[in-house]
Formats: C-alpha cells, sequence, structure tokens
C-alpha cells in the first residue's frame, strides 16, 4: 500500500475509510470483479454443457417440411434416451438459400451430421450439390404426410452406434 493512502486511512473511520479505500484501488477492484466474472462464466459453460450424441439434418425446399424436425426428435430421444448432459439434435436446412447451403457444406466437410433426410423430390439436388460420387445412398426411407423421405448416410458419422439404431427404425 502506498504511504500517502495508508496515511488518508488512518485519518478516516468507517464509511469514509471503507469509501476512500474503494476509490484508491478501483482499477484493481474492477479488474478483479472482471476476472472473477469471467471465470465464473467459463465454469458454468463447462459444467452446463451437452455433448450430442446424434445429429440428424431435414432438408428441405423454402421451409416446406419443418415440421418433420420436431417428429424426428421426438422419435430420437425416446430411442436414444439422452441423459441431462447429452441431446439429439435434429434441424432443417433450406436447399433454396445460399447461407443454410454453405453450413451444410461446413457440417459435411466437419464430419458433424450422422444422417440427413431429405424429401425423395429433392434428393438429385443434393447428390448434385453434395455428393456427385454418391458415397452417401442408403436404402433408409419413410413416408409421412404423404411425403417420401429418403436418408443419406454419412459414410464416417461421429455417432456411429446411435446411427445404427436410428437405422433399424427405418428397416
Amino acid at each position: 500500500m502506498k504511504p500517502i493512502i495508508k496515511e488518508s486511512l488512518a485519518q478516516k473511520q468507517g464509511k469514509d475509510k471503507v469509501l476512500y479505500f474503494l476509490y484508491a484501488y478501483k482499477e484493481i477492484l474492477i479488474g478483479a470483479l472482471i476476472a472473477l466474472i469471467a471465470i465464473g462464466l467459463f465454469l458454468g459453460s463447462l459444467l452446463t454443457r451437452q455433448e450430442v450424441i446424434f445429429r440428424s439434418k431435414v432438408l428441405t425446399e423454402q421451409g416446406a417440411d419443418n415440421w418433420l424436425a420436431a417428429d424426428l426428435t421426438t422419435t430420437y430421444e425416446e430411442l436414444l434416451q439422452p441423459s441431462e448432459k447429452e441431446r439429439v439434435l435434429v434441424d432443417t436446412a433450406n436447399l433454396d438459400d445460399s447461407q443454410s447451403a454453405e453450413v451444410i457444406g461446413t457440417q459435411l466437410a466437419a464430419k458433424e451430421i450422422d444422417i440427413i433426410w431429405i424429401n425423395e423430390k429433392l434428393e438429385d439436388e443434393f447428390v448434385q450439390r453434395y455428393d456427385q460420387d454418391n458415397l452417401t445412398e442408403s436404402n433408409l426411407q419413410f413416408t409421412k404426410k404423404g411425403e417420401t423421405f429418403v436418408a443419406r448416410i454419412m459414410p464416417n458419422a461421429p455417432h456411429k452406434q446411435a446411427l445404427e439404431k436410428v437405422s433399424e427404425l427405418y428397416e
């Protein structure tokens, strides 16, 4: 502690002493508070992080089949029974949207997706854009609300055990 601050603190009493101390060391106290908040946020994110145990993508045309993601999520959660720290992720992507197309390409390259469900009418477009070697072809399909959906299974799917269980639903 600097001598001048020590002298000033010795002359003050009670509340004035505390306020003077806080004023004299405000930069250090603010820095310590920011550090504590950052550490708390980091630890909180570690403790509440959920691991994805299965990831599916539904490719649609201008949001036409968005209802399917909710149905598949419910089905897969019942089948795989994720714990509190695990989750099943089923989301949609619009083939007509350039940003969605970029996200799909990135997720495919990063090997984040296990299975992609596509309306049968859009399968040729998917193959033309993302799978010209037809590596993802599968015989899995189902019909719901009068529409047939076909599966494209990723060759290096990140969650193979979960994918095997899901595949059994459609065989």
